[in-house]
């Protein structure tokens, strides 16, 4: 099924336009949160970081799966610790359980913190092929709440080649995984 999406996406999209695609960058001015999708940890947590930095009032958010494994979350229990030797301070980082462990459930999660914290501004940070589906999720998720979300794909941290996904495994991998979520996405929640 995985494989028969993919082609059918590549297809429609022109293959050379399928790995691009999924890449997006949605800036916010002065985010009161930044939030590290979990997972990636490589490639999200650094661009975190940059991101902190650059927004030295925002909040650092780490979402964490029930049932937490390779597949979902690489170094769970290291990443504040991660996050601290890349300039991050201690009071700045929160970790937000999940009750569902997918992207959408780290967006139903979010959105219970933002209720509660008065965020108005919500950076989200994760890996490139993932940003068109996460700012998706968001978006949905918080419809209506008046918050502004944006997302910055972790870039410089990935080995994703988005111009040219047809050539390494891994994006190949990665671009028929999100193709094929966007469909799941759109046809189990209504997220288009």
């Amino acid at each position: 099924m995985l494989a028969f999406t993919c082609l059918l996406i590549a297809a429609a999209l022109g293959s050379r336009y399928a790995g691009r695609t999924l890449v997006v960058t949605v800036p916010v001015s002065q985010p009161d949160a930044v939030i590290s999708l979990a997972s990636h940890e490589w490639e999200r947590l650094p661009a975190a970081a940059v991101m902190a930095a650059q927004h030295m009032n925002a909040i650092v958010l780490l979402t964490l799966p029930q049932g937490v494994n390779s597949f979902n979350c690489h170094d769970c229990a290291g990443r504040p610790g991660v996050l601290r030797k890349l300039g991050v301070a201690p009071g700045r980082i929160r970790i937000l359980p999940l009750a569902v462990s997918n992207t959408y459930g780290e967006a139903l999660a979010t959105l219970a913190f933002a209720r509660q914290n008065r965020i108005r501004h919500l950076l989200v940070v994760t890996s490139p092929y993932h940003t068109r589906r996460s700012l998706a999720a968001f978006r949905f998720v918080f419809d209506g709440t008046g918050v502004e979300v944006g997302v910055v794909p972790a870039l410089e941290t990935s080995p994703a080649q988005p111009e040219k996904w047809w050539f390494s495994g891994y994006d190949r991998a990665y671009v028929c995984y999100e193709w094929a979520a966007i469909v799941y996405y759109a046809l189990h929640y209504g997220i288009l």
